[in-house]
């Protein structure tokens, strides 16, 4: 079915007769009534209520203070792929029927990276054995964001695709996307990367990305995040997380490496190779 809402007309009165008998009472006859076209991210808002009022999912705990005041959602936001804009939503092939609340894609992992960062050979490799095993029926996707902040990635994003897809196969699998480089941060941060950080904060409140391989895990129903893990937090650490989302349960309490691991983060961002520093790799 189509992701949108058609514009639908419906008439109040059933017949000319109707209209005319009302008339001639002094009442003005019915008219068309247009309902607007619903928007992507109306839908799957109106969907994940469905579901929920039917009891098919218990509401997630969100460990991370975003900014609750900001109602957008993912399905807000476009990302560029190969020079051109793309809705998040036909990023992931998502498909969410409004009358039943049924969402296909349930779970995204989106992380920023660059290609010669050591964690790399250990990160991607793993991303896409997540989605090997949750992305076959398009439950699952990983979302990977280069960028020339973090230190310099000298490739074009034309090449770093073209590099993934030869050195780990990252791209053959539709579960597995990547987009052109962006900047996280700034001024000319992407949109939805800075709404990605301001709405999924570390448990220290920072918004900010501080190194690559930053990752959060959105919720496909509704478009939020729910939960942000440190550069060095192992993606095959996440499949409990992963798993929990797929099925619509409440996330379980983060691993006892967890905060451990967002304390080293912030030691290697004061002085790291890979961090994001002002002045050095952004500059507004």
């Amino acid at each position: 079915m189509g992701l949108a809402v058609a514009a639908t007309t419906s008439f109040i009165g059933n017949a000319n007769a109707d209209d005319a008998a009302a008339e001639s009472a002094g009442v003005a006859p019915a008219v068309p009534v247009v309902e607007e076209e619903e928007s992507f991210a109306s839908i799957a808002a109106r969907a994940n209520d469905l579901s929920r009022d039917a009891g098919d999912r218990t509401p997630f705990t969100v460990i991370t203070n975003g900014d609750r005041s900001d109602t957008r959602t993912a399905y807000d936001f476009e990302i560029p792929i190969s020079g051109n804009s793309i809705p998040f939503k036909d990023i992931i092939h998502q498909e969410i029927d409004p009358e039943t609340g049924f969402s296909k894609c349930k779970c995204i992992l989106v992380s920023n990276m660059k290609e010669d960062d050591p964690i790399a050979r250990k990160d991607i490799p793993e991303m896409i054995s997540l989605a090997s095993k949750y992305g076959r029926d398009g439950q699952f996707a990983v979302i990977l964001s280069p960028t020339d902040q973090g230190y310099y990635e000298p490739d074009t994003s034309q090449l770093i695709r073209l590099k993934l897809a030869s050195e780990y196969g990252y791209g053959i699998n539709p579960a597995t996307i990547l987009t052109d480089k962006v900047n996280m941060l700034g001024k000319t941060a992407l949109p939805f990367w800075r709404w990605l950080q301001s709405n999924c904060r570390t448990p220290a409140g920072l918004g900010r990305v501080e190194g690559n391989f930053e990752k959060f895990l959105v919720d496909g129903r509704t478009g939020l995040p729910l939960r942000r893990y440190p550069r060095k937090y192992k993606p095959s650490a996440i499949k409990n997380d992963i798993e929990a989302i797929i099925a619509g349960r409440p996330l379980p309490p983060a691993g006892a490496n967890f905060r451990e691991e967002w304390r080293s983060a912030a030691v290697e961002a004061e002085a790291g190779t890979y961090r994001f520093q002002k002045g050095l790799n952004y500059y507004d």
